[in-house]
């Protein structure tokens, strides 16, 4: 049964070209989404195809290098705009059905599942990889059986199965959630297998927000402690201006100079006070001291900077 859970899942469907991965993925779509579960497919296949068709009209044309690439900068476009309109969805609506969007394509590179797993994290999204697990003699026996418009050329088919790197979770954290099918399985267990899989990925997202969350509270703290320290070097400072304020008041040498008293001590006090109020619009000059230098340290170097300032 699917989930109720509003958290949009980003799902990879990977494997070998003729794995089965379509099929599975056509089928989710068509008869797996219910009221509280949306299943949708983009696919790199349709996306090549169209440009190829453009392109050359109804002839099939060879593989293209830079056509992949600038279809498949055109996928995580479409990806990013979908993923953009279920945020927007979710947050005007608390009863959006929950988003499992399948991007249907071989990945055979790890660089391509980490740049969705980036994408997914940043979002606040949660993330899984369906490898579809076929022998390549099953693909490529099926691939060659393919109709000549969907056939993948028998030299691009083995350069594939040559540089495919297989979602490994002990080496790459963004193949962790990833559910492997071995193109066997029925409709029924396609289905309990996504329904694991999602429920997998929401135990994860539910940890990696608390681990958000408790990061942001440590910051915080950090922050608070942070700013009780600088008013605690604040006081000090303020307590060492009052004291030396007292010992110049009392200091033979420094009434000479005939400055009344009185009017002495009020001068000396409103320096303290303009001194101490740039400290506090500078929190930063405080803050990047105790970075390198102890508490005391900073307050006696903040006394005899207010002291050279007198002389």
């Amino acid at each position: 049964m699917a989930g109720s859970s509003c958290d949009t899942v980003l799902a990879l469907v990977s494997g070998l070209p003729a794995a089965g991965k379509t099929t599975l993925v056509k089928h989710l779509v068509a008869n797996g989404s219910t009221r509280l579960r949306l299943y949708e497919r983009i696919s790199f296949d349709d996306l090549y195809g169209q440009v190829a068709s453009e392109d050359a009209g109804s002839k099939r044309v060879e593989f293209d290098p830079e056509q992949w690439k600038a279809c498949q900068r055109e996928m995580v476009a479409q990806v990013t705009r979908r993923l953009e309109g279920q945020k927007v969805a979710v947050r005007s609506n608390c009863t959006t059905p929950q988003l499992v969007l399948l991007v249907d394509d071989n990945f055979q590179y790890r660089s391509q599942r980490k740049r969705f797993f980036q994408l997914a994290t940043d979002m606040n999204f949660g993330f899984a990889i369906l490898y579809v697990n076929v022998p390549v003699e099953i693909c490529r026996e099926r691939n060659v059986n393919r109709n000549k418009g969907a056939r993948v050329p028998d030299e691009v088919f083995q350069r594939m199965v040559a540089v495919f790197e297989p979602p490994n979770g002990d080496q790459n954290p963004w193949d962790v959630n990833t559910f492997e099918l071995d193109g066997t399985a029925d409709a029924s267990d396609i289905e309990e297998s996504m329904n694991t899989l999602v429920q997998q990925v929401e135990n994860e997202l539910k940890e990696r927000r608390l681990l958000i969350v408790e990061k942001e509270k440590e910051e915080a703290q950090q922050h608070r402690d942070g700013l009780a320290t600088q008013q605690s070097v604040l006081h000090r400072v303020d307590l060492q201006l009052r004291q030396w304020i007292s010992a110049q008041l009392q200091n033979e040498i420094v009434l000479s100079r005939g400055i009344p008293k009185a009017q002495l001590a009020s001068q000396l006090n409103q320096r303290r006070k303009r001194f101490l109020e740039s400290m506090k619009r500078s929190p930063s000059d405080i803050a990047d001291r105790l970075q390198s230098e102890a508490t005391e340290q900073v307050v006696v170097s903040l006394v005899l900077r207010f002291q050279q300032q007198q002389e």
